[in-house]
């Protein structure tokens, strides 16, 4: 598996080389902004001028009133990367990958793009047009994986296309910044009121910003496009266990993402690029888990301070950095670093470094406990011919849950209450001591409720602190955006709620559950336009290539409101290797 084009589309420049160019001289595009969207607060942040987008976007195609803001941006990136081929990559073998954390979601604005139908605000509509608009054969699929999303379609990227389902991945990662997103981080106290200064001293909390970037990947042994490339040697996604919210006080997620990718000789290493958030907590966790893996020597950087935190982008964008800086024997400096503020030993690079290593470590964490490591390397690509050799599983056991029917392994559960109330009804009858689960949106108390009927048919005894946590679903968290938005609709009744605001990331569900259940392993959520059983059973399956991974707790998970929910969850555990 090796990349064979990229695009980074930002307020710095339209095309990777600008760039990386700017971020050599230090430059950013993050300014205040005062009054913006009508909100209380100022926040300093990263954006495209106004119009700057559609402007770039006529010149592709006449039919920018039929696109939102945000798919205009994913389509101009992933135009630019497609581009740079000599070939086409839109045939039945590619698959297209989108990484975002809200997508559209500014359409539950309705003064927002008036002229685009509101349905458009699902994750899974935004990526379906994004598709059409290149013709992609076959479904796209979303990763909603909060922050980590940029790496964990990396993740998924590598595992479909190893398995030779798939020729060629395009990942885009995109995010705009709304009244919506803004006011949410503003709720947590998380932004910074000046330039953010990533593992300061005077760190004061984050930045946002918005962007594109991509990344076309292709399996070894198809076309060749040069004779280095770029290849991830290993990639893992581990969860906190902790808090949906707050980072690990032990690094714990972090830690094991990192142990798992880390190459023999940490001395091979040219860099990590870290998440580097510049708040508090994050900070200080990273550096526990960098202790924690002996990588105090090595040296780290950070990229939000030239782009702010880029979000469902950061993970692609950083990396396509960090592939130009190995690829020009730098390492890139952490803007806005001045004096460690930390409690553990960070090589924090500050300046631009030399280096002649080859490799180098993407890092981020995310809400939901979530972490997620990537190790790319620099070299001769591998030519494989034959796909290879993947885990497969069985399913042991199952349940089924909507608001209607209840089933646990092929047996029918009877005298549950129908509709609004069965949720509660089940937590007060099976569960009944856990009063977090009252503070739950619905679509994470539907996938709570659903694993604790799964879990409650296997040996209390069974070790399931090594299993994935991966659903799949079709709108997300839709039915918890519209609540969040009605707290910020009215200028006069606006109280945006932290509370809240958390749930608005599809992700959280599996989080909830792997706190309940001590669960250290793979957690993500995964979105497409329908159910396709195809595409569905690959993405569940291709997670047992973690090769820590013995059991997936997995499924689909879709809830709309009180009277319409659908869980189907299945325990796969590992059996044989295929080809």
């Amino acid at each position: 598996m090796e990349c064979i084009s990229d695009n980074i589309t930002s307020p710095l420049g339209w095309t990777t080389n600008e760039n990386f160019e700017h971020v050599k001289r230090g430059d950013t595009r993050l300014k205040r902004y005062d009054s913006l969207w009508g909100l209380p607060e100022s926040f300093v942040g990263s954006m495209f001028d106004d119009g700057a987008i559609e402007a770039r976007f006529a010149a592709i195609s006449p039919d920018g009133d039929a696109y939102t803001r945000f798919e205009k941006l994913a389509i101009l990136s992933i135009r630019e990367a497609i581009d740079r081929l000599s070939f086409s990559v839109i045939n039945a073998k590619t698959v297209l990958i989108l990484s975002t954390t809200k997508a559209n979601v500014e359409l539950l604005d309705p003064d927002q793009q008036s002229n685009i139908p509101r349905e458009r605000a699902s994750i899974c509509a935004a990526a379906q047009q994004i598709n059409s608009f290149f013709g992609f054969h076959v479904p796209a699929v979303v990763v909603s994986n909060a922050c980590i999303s940029g790496v964990s379609a990396q993740v998924i990227a590598k595992r479909l296309l190893e398995r030779g389902y798939y020729h060629r991945a395009v990942i885009c990662g995109c995010d705009i910044l709304s009244k919506f997103i803004v006011s949410g981080f503003q709720s947590f106290k998380a932004l910074s009121d000046a330039e953010c200064r990533p593992f300061d001293s005077e760190r004061r909390g984050l930045n946002l910003g918005e962007a594109a970037a991509t990344i076309v990947l292709q399996a070894c042994g198809t076309k060749r496009t040069r004779p280095q490339s770029w290849v991830i040697q290993s990639a893992a996604v581990r969860n906190d266990a902790n808090h949906i919210s707050g980072p690990s006080r032990t690094g714990e997620g972090s830690y094991r993402a990192l142990k798992y990718v880390l190459p023999r000789n940490k001395a091979q290493l040219a860099f990590v690029n870290v998440h580097g958030t510049a708040t508090p907590y994050n900070d200080e966790m990273e550096a526990i888990a960098l202790s924690r893996a002996r990588l105090t020597s090595v040296p780290v950087n950070a990229m939000k301070g030239y782009y702010g935190h880029t979000l469902g982008a950061a993970g692609v964008l950083e990396t396509i950095l960090s592939m130009k800086a190995v690829e020009e024997g730098v390492i890139l400096p952490t803007r806005g670093f001045r004096q460690l503020g930390v409690t553990h030993p960070v090589n924090i690079v500050h300046n631009l470094e030399a280096t002649n290593q080859h490799q180098f470590i993407k890092l981020l964490s995310g809400f939901g406990g979530c972490n997620a490591a990537v190790r790319w390397t620099n070299g001769p690509a591998k030519r494989i011919q034959e796909p290879v050799k993947s885990m497969r599983g069985h399913i042991s056991h199952t349940v089924y849950l909507s608001a209607t029917h209840i089933v646990r392994d092929h047996k029918p559960i009877p005298n549950v209450p129908e509709g609004a109330t069965r949720l509660t009804y089940l937590y007060k009858t099976y569960i009944g001591d856990y009063p977090k689960f009252h503070k739950m949106d619905g679509l994470s108390k539907l996938g709570f409720i659903a694993t604790e009927l799964l879990l409650t048919t296997i040996d209390p005894a069974i070790d399931i602190s090594n299993s994935a946590i991966v659903l799949v679903g079709n709108t997300g968290c839709l039915a918890t955006d519209k609540r969040y938005q009605r707290t910020i609709q009215d200028q006069q009744q606006f109280f945006p709620s932290p509370a809240v605001f958390v749930y608005t990331l599809p992700n959280i569900v599996t989080g909830e559950i792997a706190i309940r259940h001590k669960i250290h392993g793979e957690t993500a959520y995964y979105a497409l336009s329908a159910f396709n059983k195809t595409l569905f059973h690959r993405i569940i399956t291709s997670t047992f290539d973690d090769a820590e991974t013995d059991k997936i707790i997995g499924g689909w998970i879709q809830y709309d409101n009180d009277d319409n929910f659908e869980a189907s969850l299945g325990l796969y555990t590992v059996n044989k290797e295929i080809s």
